[in-house]
């Protein structure tokens, strides 16, 4: 096959893919086609938010660094290049939705605890 029957590829933003790890943990992730790795970026900001603030910090800085680092190695060809599909945007911002919902109703809850301990 000759160089120009190869097909075009658009390259992968970094900057864009770490803005939207940045905006919404894990989409970076998804923006560069690692939709199981997004909503893993996800439910572990969420989780260690709930326990603690730094750990849910530490993995959502980490999914901001690791969203721009594989934009970066997949425009070098140093990893494979996957296309972003839309059908998983749609299910990553389903995933999200429900994250942030039981996380604000679990975070709610621990509230009321704290407030109606008996004396």
């Amino acid at each position: 096959m000759t160089e120009g029957n190869d097909p075009v590829r658009e390259e992968k933003n970094p900057v864009f893919a770490a803005g939207l790890s940045l905006l919404f943990p894990g989409l970076g992730q998804v923006y560069n086609g690692e939709t199981g790795k997004g909503i893993l970026v996800l439910f572990g900001v969420l989780a260690g938010l709930l326990v603690m603030l730094i750990p849910g910090a530490v993995i959502w800085i980490f999914g901001i660094y690791d969203a721009r680092a594989t934009a970066r190695r997949m425009n070098e060809g140093a990893v494979p290049f996957r296309e972003m599909r839309f059908a998983s945007v749609v299910l990553f911002m389903a995933a999200w939705t429900v994250g942030v919902l039981v996380f604000l109703t679990l975070l709610a809850l621990a509230a009321f605890a704290a407030f109606t301990v008996a004396a």
